[in-house]
């Protein structure tokens, strides 16, 4: 039963639904982008909206959003939703949202005006005296996370520092995702996908009030809201007010919902460990679910959905942002050309590399690194081996086997320790023809694509399903999954490959005076 996209004007009264139907409403809310997708019982997409939230940058280093611009343009997608079905045949929502970063309630039960993004260096300065007296180690060790600016619990300490009035008015701090529930429901609560980031015990998956010690804000810990142990029991209700605001029917059951990347997981069918999620968005996010807390200094370990269940994280922005960038700024004509032909630029870009033989690297690392891993965070871009005779799209085709590569060296910590068959390939890459099956190439291994293009949408849909008793358990995702597209290994990068890891590994020295560069003042610029 699959109508279509918003933006396609499909009318689903082309489509009529039975009185026997039950649709599952996904809301993942990203960084800078909502969706939400409706999905029949069989696992089709219904119906399909999004809109991009605006990110605010108050200071260098600030990344926030306006929340009541977050709550109107999502009542704006669950209105549009409604207005095409209605909203009786709706069972269950569910809800997908970025990790980190810091939502809250004042003492008053209001959402503060701003949300702040887990890009946010703000706490920068906190994060940097906790390394100064050895607390990191301790941190790590407790909370199994590689630590970022970004995450809440640094950013509270920043607030009692430097914005003692805001600190001393919270009641409540939660997730995105958290912020849209309360906002239908009036509950609040979180989850162990989203709490991790931080609040918990990896080992203990509860919250551990000895971190908050360590960070120097024990008076906070009152701060975290109810903590349940799964993504998907039902948490609350569709509220009157939210009914009126939405079209929403009153009463609707919404699951808690999860952190977005449990949720593209599920949506990719990577729920047993022999299999790696990989998303081809604008970061590289690796993904693998583990029944046992495994700490490494390259990764996350992450809750999953439910207790006693773990997921290693690998991210690095240095996916679709690269070949973004790249389009942006080389390829204006052929973007003119695709508009003309009523085409995708992605789709004309990939018919023109399909054949290129690059002898070209490209370091893919646009916006640095995480810290600490693959490799140093000061890590620059570049295209290496330039020869006269290289052309625009030689330039290209290595970009893609650069994001392939940094791909596989991901895949590559994990194989230290796991046994890895197939790669699960979801975002907006792996619309490409031509990225998996170098993905395949490049790693040896079966990339599979799946039928469902909201992956995160999806994910979240199918733990509201699980709410409901509709489906009783994760290994029922295959019933609603079909295989659209498998790649095999035709060739390989080994040569390659390895040539960009030594490059990768010597040019250490080269990033720190790179850095120093970029940050040091031209005295020739300086007007006395």
């Amino acid at each position: 039963m699959l109508i279509g996209d918003l933006n396609n004007q499909l009318d689903i009264h082309s489509c009529p639904l039975k009185e026997s139907d039950t649709i599952f409403l996904g809301i993942d809310s990203g960084q800078s982008n909502i969706k939400v997708t409706a999905f029949d019982n069989q696992g089709n997409e219904i119906i399909s909206a999004n809109e991009a939230v605006n990110i605010l940058t108050p200071y260098t280093g600030f990344y926030e959003i306006d929340l009541q611009e977050l709550w109107m343009k999502t009542r704006k997608l669950l209105r549009k939703i409604t207005g095409k079905i209605n909203p009786k045949f709706i069972k269950c929502i569910g809800l997908s949202g970025h990790a980190g970063g810091l939502y809250a309630l004042d003492r008053d039960l209001k959402p503060l005006k701003f949300g702040i993004l887990p890009t946010d260096q703000r706490a920068n300065i906190i994060l940097e005296r906790l390394k100064q007296i050895g607390i990191c180690k301790e941190l790590f060790e407790k909370t199994g996370m590689p630590l970022m600016p970004g995450f809440a619990i640094f950013i509270l300490k920043w607030l009692k520092e430097f914005k003692r009035e805001v600190y001393e008015r919270l009641s409540y701090v939660f997730a995105r995702k958290d912020f849209i529930r309360y906002k239908l429901t009036g509950d609040i609560s979180t989850e162990i996908s989203d709490a991790c980031f931080g609040f918990l015990n990896v080992y203990t998956q509860n919250y551990d009030e000895d971190i908050f010690e360590l960070v120097g804000i024990r008076d906070a810990f009152h701060l975290l809201p109810e903590l349940r142990d799964t993504s998907y029991e039902i948490a609350g209700y569709v509220t009157k007010e939210a009914a009126e605001e939405t079209g929403l029917r009153e009463g609707t059951p919404v699951i808690v919902g999860a952190h977005d990347a449990c949720c593209n997981l599920i949506g990719s069918g990577a729920i047993r460990g022999d299999a790696m999620c990989s998303a081809g968005g604008t970061w590289s996010i690796n993904l693998l679910v583990i029944d046992r807390p495994f700490l490494n200094p390259m990764w996350s370990c992450e809750s999953f959905v439910r207790k006693k269940t773990w997921m290693l994280e690998q991210y690095s922005p240095t996916a679709a942002i690269s070949l973004n960038w790249f389009i942006e700024n080389f390829f204006r004509e052929e973007k003119q050309k695709a508009q003309i032909e009523r085409k995708n630029v992605y789709e004309l870009i990939d018919e023109e590399i399909a054949n290129i033989n690059a002898k070209l690297l490209f370091l893919p690392f646009l916006l640095g690194l995480p810290p600490g891993y693959p490799y140093q965070s000061n890590a620059s871009a570049a295209f290496l081996g330039i020869r006269f005779e290289d052309q625009k799209l030689t330039f290209l085709r290595a970009l893609y086997e650069g994001i392939a590569f940094i791909k596989a060296v991901h895949l590559e910590q994990y194989e230290k320790y796991f046994k890895i068959k197939e790669i699960r390939f979801t975002g907006g890459m792996a619309k490409s023809r031509v990225f998996p099956q170098l993905l395949a190439d490049v790693t040896g291994k079966k990339v599979i694509i799946v039928d469902k293009e909201e992956t995160g949408c999806f994910g979240a849909a199918f733990l509201a399903a699980m709410g409901i008793k509709e489906v009783k358990d994760l290994e029922e995702v295959f019933k609603y999954l079909r295989t659209k597209k498998t790649y095999f290994p035709k060739k390989s990068y080994a040569r390659k490959y390895a040539l960009f890891k030594t490059c990768c590994q010597r040019l250490s020295e080269i990033w720190n005076e790179f850095e120093k560069l970029r940050f040091q003042e031209d005295d020739e610029d300086l007007v006395k």
